[in-house]
């Protein structure tokens, strides 16, 4: 049996499709948990509606305690040999869980690894791993992938996605660590299990398959700006868990330098809230060459582009003159005013700035924009300047 968490809190705009997909798998030996975390809308009926249609369905009501909370009070109802996570505005292909369960059992693996698709609107983009299928054994996880499990070579080049919903687990190796994560965690609440949990794996699976449905939205928690007490404790929480776990498990391979890494990928898109000293530089972290009171156009209006145009728009730091994106229509349909970018054509502007955090993806689109504009107005951040100890310091994870 696969018992399948699904965490539910004001979702009813999405759940029924969720819960659907999960029900329609094509591996039936499911158990479907469905964790009504004190839902205000309709979204404690719908689960309901589903119990009563199909026996499968588990409900468990409680008080709104956070994602973590209802992940953990459901993973201590299941009953399944293996977990999966799904979570309630995402759906699956039919197929997910037959063909993990199929690899989890023929190579005897402590985990599968599956990609996901990016869902904007109509638009889909296909996201994998960068590791090749495959195996991988004990030996091979210590050479081939947890050196670059958390950062590749290049910043930022994500080779495994942190995630729960795209996994298949050994319910009796995961409750460790899932548990252990606290309930009052809500930034990265995925890796302080999921980090841990591979480090003690003696082999997983990577399929190069998609079968997880990512939604994606202008209201996701990265793209919200929380309140800034509240944001940087957050990371404290999870900078400072992490960096402990990572101590009790340097005899598995030391990621330390890694998450610092990851950390300060992490905390870019965040730096309105979390750079201590932000509001004295004159310049636009991290691109050092846009000085405050320029007017820019913005490229990427994705989770990055969305959390620094809503900065923009807040601090009036830059003027921003246009907004633009290749995904422009999907995202107008999101109720974002993203535009063709044909229009930097026309539009007035002191610097186009390339608002993407992806090694590989940013200096694709940065060659691509110094062969059309002058080059001097297309600026890209500053890799140096993030990496910097100064910067390190800022954030507040300086050794």
């Amino acid at each position: 049996m696969i018992s399948v968490i699904i965490p539910v809190y004001n979702a009813e705009r999405h759940l029924r499709r969720c819960v659907e997909s999960v029900c329609a798998q094509t591996f039936e030996d499911l158990e479907i948990i469905l964790v009504d975390d004190g839902s205000t809308d309709a979204s404690g009926a719908i689960c309901e509606e589903f119990a009563r249609k199909d026996g499968r369905v588990v409900v468990i009501h409680q008080e709104n305690g956070g994602r973590t909370r209802a992940r953990n009070a459901g993973l201590l109802a299941a009953h399944g040999e293996y977990i999966g996570f799904v979570d309630a505005d995402d759906w699956i292909e039919a197929n997910m869980y037959l063909q993990m369960h199929q690899k989890m059992r023929a190579e005897a693996v402590d985990a599968v690894l599956c990609g996901h698709f990016e869902d904007t609107g109509s638009a889909q983009k296909e996201v994998f791993h960068g590791f090749k299928e495959g195996k991988y054994t004990r030996s091979s996880l210590i050479k081939d992938v947890y050196p670059q499990m958390l950062a590749g070579e290049a910043f930022f080049e994500m080779k495994m996605f942190l995630t729960l919903w795209d996994k298949l687990f050994i319910r009796e190796k995961l409750m460790k660590f899932q548990l252990e994560v606290h309930e009052q965690v809500e930034l990265g609440e995925d890796i302080l299990c999921v980090v841990p949990y591979l480090l003690n794996c003696d082999s997983i699976y990577i399929l190069h398959d998609c079968f997880y449905h990512y939604r994606q939205s202008p209201l996701s928690t990265i793209k919200r700006v929380r309140e800034q007490g509240a944001e940087r404790e957050q990371f404290r929480i999870l900078y400072q868990t992490i960096q402990k776990q990572l101590e009790n498990y340097d005899r598995n391979y030391d990621l330390k330098k890694q998450w610092k890494y990851f950390c300060l990928f992490m905390a870019v898109p965040r730096a309105d809230n979390l750079y201590r000293g932000m509001e004295c530089l004159d310049y636009l972290f991290p691109f050092p060459r846009v000085k405050r009171g320029a007017k820019v156009a913005l490229y990427c209006a994705g989770t990055y582009g969305q959390r620094l145009y809503r900065y923009l728009q807040r601090t009036q730091f830059c003027q921003v003159s246009v907004w633009v994106d290749r995904n422009y229509k999907q995202l107008q349909a999101m109720g974002l005013p993203v535009e063709n970018p044909m229009v930097l054509n026309e539009a007035e502007y002191d610097a186009i700035i390339v608002a993407n955090m992806f090694a590989h993806s940013r200096d694709a689109l940065y060659r691509a924009l110094v062969e059309k504009y002058p080059k001097e107005k297309v600026h890209l951040m500053d890799i140096e300047l993030i990496t910097s100890e100064e910067t390190s310091r800022a954030f507040g994870f300086a050794e």
